[in-house]
């Protein structure tokens, strides 16, 4: 008995997605979002598992599966297939390997899995990028300058106490309690 290969074509827009999306008629994984630097967020895996493909009117005999496949932008893939005489139980998946194809026996019913994986990449995240002005309502954080961190020049208004001949007193209480250390303590004119 002779081989013949048939081609069948399996339509990806019908099936169980899982974190994956068809378009432009290629399974993909679905974008999450974008990081700081305007790139593609990809969940780390998904999948995607077609419906019964009924092949018993077909073909004779079911001897097994081999596929091709474009790859792009580092991900890798893995597909696999099962079968089944009722198309109610199933057999385990089997991984299809890219340079022969798997034998199982005949049988009615065959579906395939396909598994994405995307390719790891470091990403930029800003949670916040500090410019608003006013956003932390603590007296002691410093934010308006692009960074988080903690007030090291205070103003305080003074209070004039007396006049004299050369100048004036002016005094201003600094609870000791706010501060672990002072630096220094500067008067300008104001």
């Amino acid at each position: 008995m002779a081989i013949q290969e048939i081609l069948l074509d399996i339509d990806l827009s019908v099936g169980v997605f899982q974190d994956t999306i068809v378009e432009d008629q290629k399974l993909k994984l679905r974008e999450l979002g974008h990081d700081a630097d305007a790139n593609s967020i990809y969940p780390a895996t998904g999948s995607w598992e077609s419906i019964a493909i009924r092949i018993q009117d077909k073909i004779a005999s079911f001897k097994g599966v081999a596929a091709q496949v474009d790859v792009t932008e580092g991900a890798a893939y893995k597909i696999y297939w099962s079968t089944s005489e009722d198309g109610f139980e199933w057999l385990e998946y089997e991984e299809v390997s890219s340079n022969s194809a798997v034998s199982k026996s005949p049988a009615k019913y065959a579906k395939v899995k396909i598994e994405i994986f995307a390719e790891k990449k470091y990403s930029n995240f800003y949670i916040d990028d500090f410019n608003q002005k006013d956003k932390y309502s603590n007296p002691f954080i410093e934010s308006e300058n692009g960074s988080l961190g903690l007030k090291k020049i205070y103003q305080l208004n003074m209070e004039r106490v007396s006049d004299t001949p050369t100048g004036m007193v002016l005094r201003q209480k600094v609870e000791n309690t706010k501060f672990k250390k002072v630096d220094r303590i500067r008067v300008s004119k104001g």
